[in-house]
């Protein structure tokens, strides 16, 4: 193995280049253990004896990534029986993208399938992000996790502060805010948007679509660790299954369903030259409902008067849309995807 440094008694062998073992045995590189001092502070932020006083049986899916074994380890000794998958290190991932969404989860799928734990967990490869699945195998997004955590720290931790939640992350987030009398800040998509706001004003929670959360008192960075420890003390504190948690969320602030979807271009189209083409062709409403607000703040969002919303995003580096779809109900996202298709269909 080889590390990059600037050495001059190494340049002879290319710039800044030096074997592993000579960069050790200098001292320029030294191995530690993060985990201790991690594990002292989740204790701060998360109620590891509540989680004892009602032990959980679920499945931790650490996707080959930087996360396995961390909340298997954290909660030993709280009596909870807790199996791990994918939890070996492997740098191919095992073939698979290492992201926690629906596509990539089979074996957790499979594995709540096979009786192994009564929910799931997932962590992306470098363990920055959070998915869960519940006691069917069906899939809980992070925009779903994020509403649960938010009515959780204010309604059972009696929590207060901003909320920070990107373009793409669902509005139930705006409706939770409005009912806690709660500032809400939207931000173009990417966690450092976010974590702008957690290293100025007193955030209470802040996350985006692909499952980077983070919440008030922990770094401003997302932490999918910590994010599926929050989810298991809030399944122990309410004392519920993950899918009656969900369909308790979406009877209160819901419904809404989500979808996103990548549509290819005939050609390469500059950002901002899409972005004016898409506020300045805004329909006057989509699927029924009217078009009450048109936002470019990142892409271009139409947000109709039942709270259903589109956003088109145009990438800035290849020829694609990446369409963002919440709906009220499946057959508004369907219309949603449906109106995103026929925007790439008429760009020549």
């Amino acid at each position: 193995m080889e590390v990059y440094l600037n050495d001059n008694e190494n340049r002879a062998r290319g710039p800044n280049l030096m074997d592993f073992e000579v960069a050790r045995d200098k001292g320029l590189i030294q191995k530690f253990n993060p985990l201790p001092a991690y594990f002292d502070h989740l204790r701060t932020l998360i109620n590891s004896d509540l989680i004892a006083d009602n032990p959980r049986r679920f499945v931790v899916d650490s996707m080959h990534g930087s996360g396995r074994g961390v909340i298997k380890s954290f909660l030993q000794g709280t009596g909870c029986e807790i199996t791990e998958i994918r939890g070996e290190m492997n740098p191919g991932f095992g073939g698979v993208h290492p992201e926690p969404i629906a596509r990539y989860l089979g074996p957790l799928a499979g594995a709540i399938g096979a009786g192994m734990g009564d929910f799931g967990l997932a962590t992306d490869g470098d363990a920055d992000r959070i998915g869960a699945m519940d006691e069917r195998g069906q899939f809980v997004d992070p925009h779903r996790i994020m509403a649960l955590a938010l009515r959780y720290l204010v309604e059972q931790r009696g929590w207060s502060g901003a909320v920070v939640r990107t373009v793409s992350t669902t509005r139930m987030i705006d409706r939770l805010c409005k009912r806690y009398g709660l500032k809400l800040y939207e931000t173009p998509v990417g966690f450092n948007h976010i974590a702008d706001y957690m290293m100025s004003e007193d955030v209470l929670l802040g996350g985006e679509e692909s499952g980077g959360i983070s919440f008030k008192g922990h770094i401003p960075e997302g932490d999918g660790p910590i994010m599926g420890l929050l989810l298991v003390e809030i399944a122990a504190a309410m004392r519920k299954p993950l899918q009656a948690l969900v369909d308790e969320l979406l009877a209160d602030v819901g419904p809404a369903f989500y979808e996103r979807t990548d549509l290819r271009l005939h050609h390469p189209v500059a950002k901002a030259e899409m972005t004016d083409f898409l506020v300045k062709k805004a329909p006057a409403e989509i699927g029924g409902q009217k078009v009450a607000e048109v936002s470019a703040l990142d892409g271009v969002k139409y947000i109709l008067a039942d709270d259903s919303w589109l956003l088109i995003r145009p990438s800035g580096t290849e020829p694609v849309l990446r369409v963002y779809a919440e709906g009220r109900t499946q057959e508004m996202v369907k219309a949603l995807l449906g109106y995103g298709e026929t925007v790439a269909e008429s760009v020549v």
